[in-house]
């Protein structure tokens, strides 16, 4: 065989064998496109900051959650009312809690009023051995309040209420924005303390 025919020889068969490699790999990729995600493992689904079931894969089995009652201001009243949501069943009762602080954030799903600024974001919440929950805001919290002195009230002891309800374990909760304390919400209920819930502000016949 003469030197240039077997110089083509070798080029086709290298170019052959690129494109069946070529081929290999699209068909995998083509493969891997079409399969669908995999399901969230429950770990995943108990991760913190894991969003209240209102807006979860409705796959998500029923041993992995639980019902909360959220605190909402009445549409007609100056009182709190309740209103069913579920969460997932996070490994902590501080995961737990701010999943419940979420669904606050995102507000009711029925007729009831917010009661905290839709862009509030949760930094962080624990809970220490003397039963105080530290929930920590970002600095929308405040800056997206409407103010007043009904409104801050609406705003504290519904998130106080529905944390202190729900979690027997969290006796008083402490509010922070950005990992510091505050004087005041809007230069009215005082920040620098931690609150007790209070449950005559909720409607009458919703305590339990």
């Amino acid at each position: 065989m003469k030197l240039p025919d077997r110089a083509l020889l070798i080029a086709g068969i290298v170019l052959l064998a690129v494109l069946v490699a070529a081929a290999l790999f699209w068909r995998r990729d083509s493969r891997r496109a079409a399969a669908p995600p995999p399901a969230p493992t429950a770990e995943e689904a108990s991760a913190p900051g894991t969003p209240a079931l209102s807006r979860a894969p409705a796959e998500i089995p029923e041993e992995n959650q639980r019902e909360v009652t959220l605190f909402f201001r009445s549409a007609g009243g100056e009182e709190l009312r309740g209103e069913k949501r579920k969460i997932f069943l996070a490994g902590t009762i501080a995961e737990q809690a701010r999943q419940a602080v979420e669904g606050l954030i995102e507000g009711p799903l029925g007729d009831l009023l917010p009661t905290l600024p839709p862009e509030s974001e949760v930094r962080e919440v624990y809970l220490v051995a003397d039963g105080t929950a530290y929930v920590d805001f970002s600095q929308a919290f405040v800056d997206g309040h409407i103010g007043g002195s009904s409104g801050e009230i609406d705003t504290v002891f519904s998130l106080v209420d529905t944390l202190a309800f729900n979690f027997p374990e969290i006796q008083r909760v402490k509010i922070l924005v950005e990992g510091e304390e505050r004087a005041t919400l809007k230069e009215h209920l005082d920040l620098s303390r931690s609150f007790l819930p209070d449950m005559s502000l909720v409607a009458q016949g919703e305590e339990r």
